[in-house]
């Protein structure tokens, strides 16, 4: 969405983007639509290793597999470049490193987009080797946050520019109600809710975990937990994700089917938050929460894990609450805190909306990239 929100700032008397995307996607429909040039090579690969998705040990295989993949990402991404002479690559996460050195070699000027802490690994190897492709083939480089940007190599071309939102599409006038309605949830009833799916790395298991907590003192509270619920696909039980989602169940249980509700992808997050009292983001590892900042914006309060990512985007005790990560009961207190004092929601609501309009403006943070890339030709 960053991206599709930069691209919409370009100047198309100035600039032609044109989109490449390693496989179909919903992300490629995302940018069809809105009459993007959308290309598609699934001959090219990238290789992770950032907290998000990297290869432990077990999946070496895997590894050995991506290490193949790269000279031959790298030899057709040569390709690509010299068959439309492109004057900037812009490449949207740290894991296009095959492609990023190819840039460089067809001297294209490299804007590199961070949007995801790296892995140190068992003996950071992997991630010695991104953060020094990254440093030589980069001539800007954009994390999306401070603690993004403290995994790289100290450099000049470093700039951090936060991720940032429509504020058109995320407006705190919008009107709950309806979206109430469809749920079947009643007026005076309060709803939390979660963005990231049924995922170890979101905290699913202690936010359902905390619900149940608080569910024991009152039945006035509904949780929603938004996003991708795993499948019994073979890649889910080999991954343990399908065990994951097994125990999350296991902990709602019969009894609170109705007060925990896993909603699985939407379409419609604006008109949930504005339904919703709470937010919460239980991350169980430090990256950039974008439902943090999507939450500001609506006014919602947040409750997050004290991490890096979270720490930037919400100021404890004013517009949110940061918690210790992996701690239900912490998060079940923060929650009773703020579902027993109407007014601390609505004060740190107030504060959060002036703090996402301040930080996380798209108009403001496009322009600020634009500008950098006026740069690179001056």
């Amino acid at each position: 969405m960053s991206l599709l929100y930069l691209i919409r700032g370009l100047d198309r008397s100035r600039y032609h983007p044109i989109v490449l995307c390693i496989h179909e996607s919903e992300a490629c429909d995302l940018f069809r639509r809105e009459g993007i040039e959308t290309v598609v090579d699934d001959r090219l690969h990238d290789f992770s290793h950032t907290n998000v998705l990297w290869y432990p040990w077990w999946q070496f295989p895997k590894i050995l597999l991506r290490l193949w993949q790269f000279p031959l990402t790298y030899r057709r991404a040569r390709a690509f470049l010299r068959e439309r002479s492109f004057d900037i690559v812009h490449l949207n996460t740290s894991t296009l490193t095959a492609f990023g050195m190819a840039a460089r070699a067809e001297h294209c000027k490299v804007v590199w987009h961070v949007r995801e802490p790296l892995q140190r690994g068992y003996l950071g190897i992997r991630r010695m080797c991104i953060r020094r492709i990254i440093h030589r083939c980069a001539d800007l480089i954009l994390p999306i946050c401070r603690y993004d940007a403290a995994q790289l190599q100290p450099s000049p071309t470093i700039h951090v520019v936060y991720n940032f939102i429509d504020f058109n599409q995320f407006d705190a006038t919008i009107d709950g109600g309806p979206m109430r309605e469809e749920l079947g949830i009643s007026s005076d009833a309060h709803i939390v809710i979660m963005l990231g799916g049924v995922n170890p790395i979101k905290g699913t298991r202690e936010f359902v975990r905390a619900a149940v907590n608080v569910l024991r003192v009152r039945d006035d509270v509904v949780f929603l937990v938004v996003g991708p619920v795993p499948d019994d696909s073979i890649r889910n039980r080999i991954n343990g994700l399908r065990v994951y989602r097994n125990d999350v169940l296991r902990i709602i249980g019969d009894g609170k089917k109705n007060n925990i509700r896993l909603l699985g992808v939407r379409r419609d997050i604006p008109r949930l938050l504005a339904a919703s009292d709470i937010l919460c983001f239980p991350s169980t590892v430090p990256h950039f929460a974008r439902p943090v900042i999507e939450a500001s914006a609506m006014g919602l309060p947040v409750i997050a894990s004290d991490l890096g990512g979270p720490q930037e985007l919400v100021r404890h005790q004013e517009t949110g609450l940061l918690v210790p990560p992996r701690s239900s009961e912490a998060l079940a207190d923060a929650l009773f805190r703020l579902l027993d004092d109407t007014d601390l929601r609505r004060r740190m609501g107030q504060q959060g909306i002036a703090f996402a309009r301040e930080h996380f403006d798209a108009q403001r943070n496009t322009q600020v990239v634009l500008e950098r890339y006026d740069d690179l030709f001056s």
